[in-house]
């Protein structure tokens, strides 16, 4: 899963460099000031995952449970750290939402489409 994680720090930088570099350029202050938290947050869940596709390819993919625990991983630490979020009481938390849901999607669509050729019956 080598290709994986390269292929998630790569979507992390890019969405760094959206943050530090077009947001006051072209988006105008539109991304809150917590989102490089939100990708550091995400740029860890993948790592956690990267490993557990390691132990599913030792186990060479036979069965697909733990494509089913990095999905749930992802989502119960999602909404961990949501709550978080919330008990902290940060201004403009709609625009904070939305961004991370949207980073959420983002991380989850990649995951499934790394996963997917493995999940493949031949």
């Amino acid at each position: 899963m080598k290709k994986y994680l390269i292929l998630s720090a790569l979507l992390t930088v890019c969405c760094l460099a959206l943050y530090y570099l077009a947001n006051d350029l072209w988006l105008e202050g539109f991304l809150h000031a917590k989102f490089p938290t939100i990708v550091g947050f995400f740029f860890i869940q993948s790592l956690i995952v990267s490993w557990v596709f390691a132990q599913a390819e030792k186990d060479n993919w036979q069965t697909p449970i733990y494509a089913l625990g990095a999905i749930t991983f992802r989502l119960l630490t999602g909404f961990f750290f949501l709550a978080v979020l919330f008990v902290m009481k940060l201004d403009d938390m709609k625009a904070l939402m939305i961004q991370f849901v949207g980073l959420y999607l983002t991380y989850l669509v990649f995951e499934l489409f790394a996963v997917l050729p493995n999940l493949r019956r031949n």
